[in-house]
């Protein structure tokens, strides 16, 4: 068996592995080993999709900012369709769940207040004697998460970097500054490993010889469904200010989920019809309409740190072992800023200004922050 070997080698080709992929390219031999006969198969083919800067921690919120110009004017060529379009979020509040939205009005001044009348008038549906007030978000948008992810992989393989599917790792050792990489079909090596392996990133550390961060995948489940009465394409994203569910038309159907979080092991996760069920009943007394029928189920593993914040970094061990995981439900809309910080730390380069301007900061990523600074010759 024949030792195929690069600069770098990305363990995941899903967004984070594609993205950081099509930069580490321009100037690397890349190679990107995928365990699944395709790319994306696990997370970033399941995602609801939404480009909003009202989520997630404060560290979360500066990504989705910083990525912003890259999904408005993506690169030459990277995309035959626009990767946003428009489709706003109306954040919504029972009568005792308005303290709720009042917090969440402070802390977001885009956001408008939107009294029951607004809210039947946008919503033709709604049953007034649950929902009494709302909050619009009018610049989220839908992402087109087939294009952006198929733009990153196609500028990788145009800048030589190589995709190997169904090539799980089942061993690598480090010895004389090199990496050394089995997948039991295949044998690899190359001076850095990025682990972006999204649920199975502890797992890749473990086989390394590497102290896991202690990630933890938490499933979510999704349906479309049919009801009987017709749904407005162009309605907004409805979303509970609680984050108990939330919707979406998907043609004339509606996307739907009960936004659970439900620990699971790294695995090609199922939707429970329990909890598809749990997701279409809130939505059916929300919106005063009955289902007819589940067009389709599935569930994603949205894969998060102890701290819930992204990890991104060298082990803090001297030994070329760069961690890009940990992107919870978080991955797409930040993937542009993610890719641009991951990329410029393998490269031993600082992070852009634009990025140092919108309050960006690798300690707050770094894997080292649950042990010592990886990083204290760069200026962050």
């Amino acid at each position: 068996m024949a030792m195929i070997t690069a600069d770098i080698i990305v363990i995941g080709a899903g967004i984070a592995g594609a993205s950081v992929a099509s930069i580490l390219s321009k100037s690397k031999e890349v190679i990107i080993l995928e365990m699944e006969d395709q790319p994306g198969y696990h997370t970033t083919g399941r995602s609801a999709a939404l480009f909003t800067v009202n989520y997630g921690s404060d560290a979360v919120q500066a990504l989705t900012k910083a990525s912003k110009n890259f999904f408005m004017q993506p690169p030459n060529g990277f995309s035959q369709v626009p990767l946003l379009t428009e489709r706003g979020i109306i954040h919504l509040a029972r009568v005792d769940q308005l303290k709720q939205l009042e917090i969440f009005e402070k802390s977001n001044s885009t956001l408008k207040r939107l009294s029951q009348d607004d809210l039947v008038v946008l919503i033709p549906y709604l049953n007034t004697d649950h929902i009494i007030a709302g909050l619009s978000e009018p610049d989220a948008s839908d992402i087109d998460v087939a294009a952006l992810h198929q733009g990153y992989l196609k500028q990788a393989a145009h800048n030589g970097a190589k995709l190997f599917c169904n090539q799980e790792v089942k061993s690598l050792r480090y010895e004389n500054k090199m990496w050394f990489l089995e997948s039991g079909k295949e044998s690899y090596q190359a001076p850095i490993v990025v682990n972006a392996a999204g649920a199975w990133a502890d797992e890749i550390a473990m086989l390394a010889g590497i102290k896991p961060v202690g990630l933890q995948a938490l499933k979510r489940t999704a349906a479309v469904v049919k009801f009987d009465k017709p749904i407005n394409p162009d309605m907004c994203f409805l979303n509970d200010i609680d984050e108990n569910w939330y919707c979406k038309p998907e043609g004339s159907n509606l996307f739907l989920s009960p936004e659970d979080e439900i620990p699971s092991p790294a695995c090609d996760a199922w939707a429970d019809d329990m909890d598809v069920a749990m997701a279409i009943d809130q939505i059916a007394n929300i919106l005063n309409i009955e289902p007819i029928k589940v067009e389709a189920s599935w569930a994603g593993l949205r894969v998060f740190s102890p701290d819930r914040d992204f990890v991104i970094g060298y082990d803090s061990a001297e030994n070329g072992f760069f961690w890009l995981a940990g992107q919870g439900g978080y991955g797409i809309q930040t993937a542009p800023a993610v890719a641009s910080i991951a990329s410029s730390l393998i490269l031993g380069e600082n992070i852009s200004i634009e990025l140092k301007k919108i309050g960006v900061s690798v300690s707050i990523f770094s894997p080292a922050r649950f042990s010592k600074s990886a990083y204290p010759h760069l200026q962050v």
